[in-house]
This record gives structure tokens, C-alpha cells and sequence, in this order.
């Protein structure tokens, strides 16, 4: 009776020791969700960036951004992708008369920044030039778009805002669906290919310096902050917990499983330490397997979103040239 007794405390015990494991577990998970995970929302320098007069204010001040002004655009909101988001968004229309029967590219921003920064007006300038119409939006709890929670959510739930953009588009500019395509840089690569996985409309997509893999990017994304990759699991659980964020699904793959042979071009710099470049090498592997129609740039020495400022023309060729041969 007595060794029942102690082997019923030692059980007991044992399960206390678990509980509270687990508690100190995902309450590290939860600080560091809450920590990394936080949106800045805002333009923070860049509120007086424009399509039509923009400069980067950290360190490509001697870059030609006047080059790559747009002399016409519209200030537009419209209803986000989930009920109470409102986005805000930059319309540029080849011609002040209109779109006319020209493709549009949406042009979607990374982390913690927005529409208002020199990386997408450069692209966005880039594109019009050559002859395509270009939607600039900001993402929820980015830019001046709704604040839902202050979170960040790696594309997870962000990818509903691409799709209300496609919708937007089509109901009110008049775009034909077949005429839609999309750039992406960095989470807003990722955010763009869950879209484009989820919504057929979109018929071409450019992936900047993206990740593939959300539960890698998570686990480097803790090793950049040196933090131990085994926490990752714990920060996710408590995103799901006390967030009610799914942050591993759905997830950039989409684009590659359900590509129906629309046509995809990812580029990496081979320098970029902000997302690894195996992300797109990931991709030509899951293309392959996937049997999706991709095609691969990897520019040596180039950091994170750096490709467009050490070679502005071929970017700006290869860019055009795959939206007009894909749309």
C-alpha cells in the first residue's frame, strides 16, 4: 500500500514537472511571438515617399530613384480581406485616361514596411515605364491599412489582402482576370505565392528574395536573433494560442502544388544573410518535383532586395519581359 502510495506521488510529481515545462514553454514562446511577430505600422522616414517623388533614406541615397517617378497616380481604399480591413492603396494606370487593355502587376511590400518604400516604388516605377498597370497596397498592420492586432503573421493571414486586391481590380478598375500578375519581395514574396497557390486569377507571379518554407524561416528568423531554433515550436504554439494565428498554414508551397502551368521567376542575391538564399534553390527542387514552370536568377554578391540597385536594367528587362510573355 505504501509503494502504491509513493508511486502515485512520484507520478504526480513527475506530471507537475511536465505541466510546468510546458507552461515556461510556451510563455517563452508566447514573449518571443509577441516580440518578434510585433507590426510596425506606419511609413516611420518614408511618409513622403510617392510614386512621383520618392528617395531611400538609409543607404542608397546616390541611386537614380528620379528615374523611375511615375507622373500620374490615385490614393484608393477599399475593403481588405477579412471584414474590418480597410487597405490603402497607390493605383497607377499606364495613362491618366486609364488602364486601356494594358496587364497589371500588384506589387506587394515586405515586413514592417510599405507602399511608401523606395525597394517597391523602384519596381513599381520599373513596370510602368514598361508599359503595365501597377497596384501598391499596404497589408493589414502595415502602412496605413487597418491595425487588426499589431501583429505580423508571415503571409498566413496577410495573403487575404492580395486576394481582396485581385477582387478590387477586377469589380471596380475592370481588369480582365487574365491580365493579372504579381511581385513579391522578401514576406511579401510569401504572402504573394500562398495568393497565387489560392487564387487562379493571378497568372504570373515574381518571387524577390522569398522563403518557401515557413517553418525553416521561423527557426532562422530565431537563429538571427540568437535565439535556439528549439523554441520555434513553442512560438508558433502560442501563436495559435493566444493569437489564434496559424502561422505555418497555408503556406508558399501553395504556389508550386496548385501552379495549372501559369508561369513563376524567383531571383535570390547569393549575399542575402536576411532570408537565406536555399529558399529559392528549395524552389527550383519543389518546381521540379511539382512539374511548375519556373525560372531561376541568382545575381552573386547581392544582398536582400539589392538586385534591382547593382543591375536596374537587366532587372528591369527580365521583369518586363516575363510579365509580357506570361500575361
Amino acid at each position: 500500500m505504501i509503494q502504491k502510495i509513493n508511486l502515485y506521488k512520484k507520478l504526480t510529481f513527475l506530471l507537475i514537472l511536465i505541466l510546468m515545462f510546458y507552461i515556461i514553454y510556451i510563455g517563452i514562446g508566447y514573449y518571443i511571438y509577441a516580440t518578434l511577430a510585433a507590426a510596425e505600422p506606419g511609413c516611420r522616414s518614408d511618409c513622403s515617399n510617392t510614386p512621383s517623388n520618392f528617395v531611400d533614406n538609409q543607404d542608397k541615397r546616390n541611386f537614380p530613384f528620379n528615374e523611375y517617378f511615375v507622373d500620374y497616380w490615385e490614393p484608393h481604399q477599399y475593403p481588405g480581406g477579412d471584414e474590418g480591413i480597410k487597405i490603402d492603396a497607390w493605383w497607377i494606370p499606364v495613362t491618366q485616361d486609364g488602364p486601356g487593355e494594358s496587364p497589371v502587376e500588384i506589387c506587394v511590400h515586405g515586413l514592417r514596411i510599405s507602399k511608401h518604400d523606395a525597394d517597391l516604388l523602384t519596381v513599381a516605377g520599373m513596370l510602368h515605364q514598361a508599359g503595365f498597370n501597377v497596384l501598391l497596397f499596404d497589408m493589414r498592420d502595415h502602412g496605413l491599412s487597418t491595425i487588426e492586432d499589431g501583429q505580423i503573421s508571415i503571409g498566413t493571414k496577410e495573403y487575404r489582402d492580395v486576394i481582396a486586391s485581385v477582387d478590387w481590380l477586377i469589380d471596380v478598375q475592370g481588369i480582365d482576370a487574365k491580365h493579372i500578375g504579381i511581385y513579391g519581395d522578401s514576406m511579401g514574396a510569401a504572402t504573394a505565392a500562398i495568393a497565387f497557390g489560392l487564387d487562379q486569377r493571378i497568372q504570373a507571379i515574381v518571387l524577390d528574395n522569398g522563403y518557401l518554407d515557413l517553418q525553416k524561416i521561423v527557426r532562422e528568423e530565431l537563429n538571427r536573433e540568437g535565439l535556439p531554433q528549439f523554441l520555434a515550436n513553442g512560438a508558433v504554439w502560442a501563436a495559435w494560442i493566444f493569437g489564434n494565428e496559424t502561422l505555418l498554414e497555408p503556406a508558399p508551397e501553395l504556389a508550386f502544388v496548385n501552379h495549372e502551368n501559369r508561369q513563376l521567376f524567383a531571383m535570390h542575391g547569393t549575399a542575402d544573410t536576411r532570408v537565406l538564399p536555399h529558399h529559392t534553390q528549395d524552389m527550383e527542387i519543389l518546381a521540379k518535383k511539382k512539374g511548375a514552370n519556373l525560372t531561376t536568377w541568382f545575381v552573386e554578391n547581392a544582398g536582400h532586395s539589392e538586385i534591382k540597385y547593382l543591375y536596374p536594367n537587366e532587372f528591369s528587362t527580365r521583369l518586363s519581359d516575363f510579365f509580357r510573355n506570361s500575361l
